[in-house]
Formats: structure tokens, C-alpha cells, sequence
């Protein structure tokens, strides 16, 4: 019992000269401390979350039937997108101001348009740019894609408008066939044959004249309607409604019959007028952008809180900058004590390897606590950052990610033969974590095998749980900090092994 208070008591005595010499460094400890935040800062003031405005200039073609006014028209509804530069002819100048910088995009339209659609082929407009950045390139290949889906839709709505416009001589025609049924009526009940044949024959033209108009405009009409219909048995009710008052008036022509048959029949055809003419109105009422794009999409969360970009990589900057503290400090202490020569003294010292590792450890995650206390109070009542979840679950997660990244900085330092070697390899941990550790880009975009690295890195663990305790007020996932706690346990018996064949090594 004796001796392991006694070890106590030397493992101690690191804490007071290991904290003195960071207090020395007082402009490192404001640099570690307020650098940080002021970038988050910056950051947050200065994201700015939507796409670069193109400067757009359009090739149009000759003998396009689609003028290229009509395509900037089209494309208004991209003006956050797009500035347009004007219309050329000229293609290859056109891509000579795309390379000298003067715009940001060429669009070149279709050639041969119509010959292209009759093959049954898609009319391709070309995008062409000058960008080497892939996130770029990947932004105006998207933006093709609206563009093209731009233009199709209004094409589509000029079609469905002619047929709204075509739709109002079809109503023409079936009032003029409700008042001829209503003449032959009068002239049946009135035993006038010569008005009633008239009457049928004019009758039988309205219905003929609807027959060979209704083309796109009916055909329109029953896909909206079949759509909306929850009886699928009723599908293609204009089309069915038309064949009946054919058939109707066909009948009235062929097979007269008695008096009260062809007021029968009447009635049915001017029902069929009245259907026809009232799906027609309600065709000409809805408006051809709701016909052509039926469907929106809405986007709902369920999670707590939907924080802003600089809330959202605020964990992951704390999570980063803290391992980057102690994973520095941990790889340049005992570089240190081996220039300065102090491992001679641990050598005639009682001291032992672990006595020595666990007074820098402990000196280095009180330090790298109150740090990481500053920061994570500056983040949530300066920055506004949420914290949704316990404190108690924070604190404790920063504490794992301390605790492991220490081990990779001792394990650093005790392999390291000089500063220099030291600071490189910290480095070197540093960009992997940026890369890899989900800081820049989901993990899931990662291809397997290299998710290896992503679970060897005290970061990936601590933004997933620092996010997830702050921003969805989640309780730790244990299997992740136990993940991360596991890792430092081992890295801290390596450095342990390490430092006990260092200090052998030196007798």
C-alpha cells in the first residue's frame, strides 16, 4: 500500500511541472483557444448556403424552331442560376469567351430538332464550361438537368395551353348542340318531322365537328381524370362520354322510333352534351403549369432542432481541435524530456514507466478539460450553438476523445527521435482526420475498406457523439464511446510498453 502511494506521489509531481510548462506558452494557449472559435466564427458569418450564379450565354441555331428568346423565357425561373450574357450564333466564339474568362457557360441548343424528335430521340442541349474543381463540375451537370427538365415542362405547357385554347370551339359546337336538341325536341312534340330532321342534321354535324376537334384537348382531360379517379373502373370518362353521344346520335338517325323513343334518346344525348361541356370547363379552369407538374415535393424533419451549417460542424471542429491539442502536447512531451536529458534523472529515479505516463496523463486531460470547457461554453452561449442533449454525456464523450488522442501523442512521441519528427506526424494525424473522419464529407461516401482509417481516428467518434448528444438531444451510443474508449486502452498500454523500453534502453 506503501508503494503505491508513493507511486501516486511521483506520478504527481508531473502534473505541477507539465502545466508550468504550458503556462509558459501563454500566446500558444490564446492561439489554441481563441483561433478556433474566430474561424467558426468567420465561417458561420460568411457560408453563404446556395450555388454560384452562372454568366450563361446561349448558342441558338438557324433553323431552331424553338427561338432562343423563348429559352431564356423558359429559364426564368432559374435566375439565381443563371445570367444570362445574351444569344450568339457563333459557336466557336461563343466558347472562345467561355475560355478567356468573359462568361461561365455556353449553352449550345439542339440542331435539327424536329428531324431528331421523328427519330425518336431526344434533342440534347450541350453545357459546356471551363471547370476543374469535381464539385463544380458535378453543380453544372445537375443544373443541366433542372434545365433541361425547365425546358421541357414549359414546351409541355404550351401544348396543354393550345389544347385550352382549342377546347373553347369544342364548347362552341356542344352549345350549339344543346339548342338543337332542344329545337328537335320542341319539333317532335309538335309532330314537325321536316324541323325535327333538320334539326337532327345539324345536330349530327356539332357532334362530328366535336369528334374530329377534341384530339389532344379530351385526350388531356381523361389522363387528369383517370388520375384523380379512385374507381379505375371509370377510366377514360371523356372519351366514354363521346362515344356515347355518337352512339346516341347514331341511333337517333338510324332508328327513329316511336315519339317517346326519340325524346328518350334526347334526353340522353343533351345529358351527354351537358358532361362533355362541363368536363371541358373544368379542363379550361385548371391552370396548364399545374396540369404539366401535378406534384410537389415538401420536405418535413423530425428531429429537434434543424441547426445552420456553422451549428452543424461546430461539434466536429471541437472534436478536431481537441484531438489535434492533445495528440500535439502528448507527441512533443517526451521528445522533450529526451533532449532536455531528464530521461537520465527517470533512470537513477525510482520512477517507473507507468508512474510517469499516468502523471502526463492526467496533467494533459486536465488541461486539454479546461480547454475544451472554454471552447464548448464559447460555442454554445457565444455562437449560439444548440445543446440539446445532457452535459453530463458531453463531458463525458470529450473526455474518451482526450483520453485516446493522448495515446496516440505519447505513442507519437516515444517513437519520434526529434521535434520536428514529432510535429510531422502529428500533422499527418491531423489531415487524415480531415479527410476521413467525416469532418468535410459523410462517412457513407467513403468506400469500405478505407472506413478503416475513419474508426481509427478519436475525431470520427467524437463528432458523431458530440452531434448527436448536442444538435438531436440523443443519449451517448455506447457502443461508440465504448469503440473509442477501447482504442485508448490500448494505445495507452503500447505507450506504456514503449516508454518502459525507452527508459530500459537508456540504463
Amino acid at each position: 500500500m506503501r508503494n503505491v502511494f508513493q507511486g501516486i506521489i511521483r506520478a504527481s509531481s508531473f502534473f505541477r511541472k507539465e502545466i508550468f510548462e504550458i503556462l509558459r506558452q501563454p500566446r500558444l494557449i490564446a492561439t489554441l483557444v481563441a483561433g478556433p472559435f474566430l474561424i467558426l466564427l468567420i465561417f458561420g458569418i460568411g457560408y453563404r448556403g446556395q450555388g454560384r450564379t452562372l454568366r450563361t450565354l446561349i448558342v441558338a441555331q438557324a433553323d431552331s424552331p424553338v427561338p432562343a428568346q423563348d429559352i431564356q423565357e423558359y429559364g426564368k425561373s432559374m435566375a439565381a442560376q443563371f445570367t444570362y450574357a445574351g444569344v450568339t450564333g457563333n459557336q466557336a466564339e461563343a466558347l472562345d469567351q467561355l475560355k478567356r474568362g468573359q462568361v461561365d457557360l455556353v449553352i449550345v441548343e439542339p440542331r435539327d430538332i424536329t428531324s431528331t424528335l421523328r427519330n425518336n430521340q431526344r434533342a440534347v442541349f450541350s453545357l459546356y464550361h471551363n471547370e476543374i474543381d469535381p464539385v463544380q463540375v458535378s453543380y453544372i451537370t445537375y443544373l443541366g438537368w433542372v434545365f433541361a427538365g425547365e425546358i421541357n415542362q414549359q414546351v409541355l405547357r404550351s401544348f396543354v395551353e393550345q389544347g385550352q385554347a382549342d377546347t373553347g370551339d369544342l364548347r362552341a359546337n356542344l352549345q350549339q348542340a344543346h339548342q338543337n336538341v332542344s329545337a328537335m325536341r320542341l319539333a317532335v312534340q309538335s309532330g314537325d318531322e321536316a324541323l325535327a330532321r333538320q334539326k337532327q342534321q345539324a345536330l349530327s354535324s356539332n357532334v362530328n365537328a366535336v369528334s374530329t376537334a377534341a384530339g389532344v384537348s379530351l385526350g388531356l382531360l381523361d389522363n387528369l381524370l383517370e388520375s384523380q379517379s379512385a374507381n379505375k373502373n371509370n377510366a377514360a370518362p371523356v372519351r366514354s362520354t363521346l362515344n356515347d353521344l355518337r352512339q346516341n346520335t347514331s341511333l337517333l338517325s338510324d332508328s327513329p322510333g316511336s315519339s317517346n323513343e326519340r325524346l328518350a334518346r334526347l334526353d340522353k344525348i343533351d345529358k351527354n352534351v351537358t358532361d362533355l361541356d362541363g368536363k371541358l370547363t373544368e379542363f379550361q379552369s385548371i391552370d396548364a403549369s399545374i396540369i404539366v407538374s401535378p406534384f410537389r415535393s415538401e420536405t418535413k424533419s423530425v428531429a429537434n432542432v434543424q441547426p445552420s451549417i456553422s451549428d452543424f460542424y461546430a461539434p466536429a471542429v471541437l472534436a478536431l481541435l481537441l484531438q489535434h491539442l492533445a495528440v500535439t502536447f502528448a507527441a512533443l512531451s517526451i521528445v522533450r524530456e529526451r533532449n532536455v536529458g531528464t530521461m537520465e534523472l527517470f533512470r537513477v529515479s525510482p520512477l517507473s514507466a507507468a508512474e510517469a505516463l499516468f502523471g502526463k496523463y492526467i496533467s494533459y486531460m486536465l488541461f486539454g478539460g479546461v480547454i475544451a470547457a472554454i471552447l464548448s461554453a464559447l460555442l454554445v452561449f457565444a455562437l449560439r450553438m444548440p445543446m440539446q442533449g445532457n452535459w453530463w454525456s458531453f463531458t463525458l464523450v470529450i473526455a474518451a476523445v482526450l483520453f485516446t488522442s493522448l495515446g496516440i501523442g505519447f505513442a507519437i512521441s516515444i517513437i519520434s527521435q526529434t521535434d520536428s519528427q514529432a510535429v510531422q506526424y502529428s500533422m499527418i494525424i491531423l489531415l487524415a482526420s480531415v479527410f476521413f473522419s467525416g469532418f468535410i464529407m459523410s462517412l457513407d461516401m467513403l468506400w469500405e475498406p478505407v472506413r478503416v482509417i475513419s474508426w481509427m481516428l478519436p475525431t470520427t467518434y467524437g463528432t458523431l457523439l458530440l452531434r448527436d448528444i448536442a444538435l438531436r438531444g440523443a443519449a451517448p451510443n455506447w457502443a461508440l464511446l465504448g469503440g473509442l474508449v477501447a482504442i485508448g486502452l490500448v494505445l495507452m498500454l503500447l505507450s506504456w510498453r514503449l516508454m518502459r523500453r525507452l527508459i530500459s534502453s537508456s540504463q
